[in-house]
């Protein structure tokens, strides 16, 4: 590896890490430090990889840092791996414009910072296509073992891993030099294997009347849905977005250019198929419902060596050193909004104000947390960050919209006869029905935070019934 690709390395590390402790934690991130304290076989949102990686880091200590902690490694690893699958398929030169690529990755950047499922899930995708390519490549029977045990981790970490294996199946069908590995046992014995792993998912979702697969399969897909041309927009900006401008247009102007020799070519096939078809199963699934951007984020894996295979090939340097450009920019105005984000945006960008002012709005509620006061909250958010902060437990009544995996935890008994609800001032919903849940709610206080990057406030109620 050469000095710059490991500056790069060691600059994805420095870079989160010292923001990573710096940011209060997302709502989202409170809800997995949660799940940590409640070690289960799966969750209602998503398995549980998230969670036991979290509470594995725990040990070292209490604090932001250690709750993303997981996220900064799987995306150390996610670039390393990149770096050598493309040092193994196309030597040193296109290993190296993948790194460059690869660090200027939004979506990478993203699970380095944030801890989510898609961490965890990044790194185990990129482990199963490096250990499927030596398997495939080079006739090492051991590596679709490996492979098989990389996917059933994909799987532990989130449902769309399963997209990768309809994308290796179309290569090895279609590709005439190994549609005979399908003759072997060793593929099948693998494929096996990952689902043994995912077993925990399983088994959860059966104990549970398969909610979690219910849940997320009517997340993403309506079939009975009104056709809407304006989220294929929105689908095709999000991939934009978490892709890289120009890493997404250079992608489609060499496929477009190169598709008959890229469907000759095995190796080049070996990182078209899996985002191929992943990218299509959603692009059809967003006419009629709305795609989160980050639900097709590991394809982008493939698409970085695909890109800077032809880069180097043509010797065009441009594109990547506008990615790299491009990413630096983001991250100066994501991770200094304060310094570098123009001051009338200060507080009306949604992914940036929500790292900010909540621990200082919970300070205001801890003189109400008392030994014999039971902690309710009106979403998993505000109860995983007062639980995170306060070192409260706090509980959402099942009965909650958006009480989530709360409702499968241990709930308060009832009657509630001394109790203290909290809820954020954006959560409006839930405040205009409070009168629903409980018989008695009387406001206790209601106390505002306002800073240069966001604006919010909190309501304690006294609740009873």
């Amino acid at each position: 590896m050469s000095r710059n690709a490991k500056l790069l390395l060691i600059s994805m590390l420095l870079i989160n890490g010292i923001f990573n402790a710096k940011f209060q934690l997302h709502y989202d991130e409170a809800y997995y430090w949660a799940w940590g304290q409640n070690l289960s076989l799966s969750y209602f949102d998503h398995p549980p990889m998230v969670a036991y990686m979290i509470r594995l880091a725990a040990i070292f200590g209490h604090s932001e840092f250690w709750v993303r902690f997981p996220g900064l490694i799987s995306a150390f690893v996610t670039l390393l791996v990149l770096y050598h699958l493309a040092l193994r398929m196309f030597g040193r030169k296109v290993a190296e414009i993948s790194m460059i690529l690869g660090f200027s990755l939004p979506i990478l950047q993203a699970v380095g910072f944030i801890i989510t499922p898609d961490s965890p899930l990044l790194m185990f995708w990129a482990l199963t296509l490096y250990a499927f390519y030596i398997w495939a490549f080079e006739n090492k029977t051991a590596y679709i073992y490996l492979a098989g045990l990389f996917a059933g981790c994909a799987l532990l970490s989130k449902y769309t891993a399963l997209f990768i294996y309809p994308g290796l199946f179309l290569f090895l069908i279609t590709s005439n030099q190994h549609r005979g590995l399908l003759l072997k046992k060793d593929i099948y014995l693998s494929f096996i294997l990952s689902i043994i792993i995912a077993t925990p998912v399983i088994l959860w979702n059966y104990q549970h009347n398969w909610v979690s697969f219910i849940y997320q399969f009517n997340h993403g897909v309506d079939v009975h849905g009104d056709i809407n041309f304006g989220q294929v927009g929105d689908y095709l900006g999000g991939q934009l977005f978490i892709s890289g401008p120009f890493i997404f247009g250079a992608a489609w102007y060499f496929l477009y250019k190169n598709f008959k020799n890229i469907i000759l070519s095995p190796k080049l096939a070996f990182l078209l198929y899996p985002p191929a078809f992943a990218f299509l199963f959603f692009l059809v699934c967003s006419v009629t419902k709305h795609i989160e951007a980050n639900w097709p984020g590991p394809i982008y894996i493939s698409v970085v060596i695909f890109v800077a295979y032809y880069l180097e090939q043509k010797n065009i340097c441009w594109v990547y050193k506008a990615s790299f450009i491009f990413i630096c920019i983001a991250l100066m105005l994501t991770k200094m909004p304060v310094r570098f984000t123009p001051r009338p945006l200060h507080n009306k960008i949604p992914g940036i104000n929500i790292f900010f002012g909540n621990r200082e709005l919970l300070v205001h509620v801890a003189p109400y947390v008392k030994p014999d006061t039971l902690v309710l909250a009106c979403d998993y958010g505000n109860a995983s960050r007062i639980w995170f902060y306060l070192g409260a437990r706090a509980y959402v009544p099942a009965q909650l919209p958006f009480s989530n995996s709360y409702r499968y935890w241990p709930q308060p008994g009832l009657p509630i006869k001394k109790a203290i609800y909290v809820c954020g001032g954006h959560d409006v919903v839930a405040l205009e029905k409070l009168g629903l849940y409980f018989k008695n709610a009387r406001l206790l206080d209601k106390v505002p935070f306002t800073n240069v990057i966001t604006d919010n406030e909190v309501y304690i109620f006294a609740v009873g019934n």
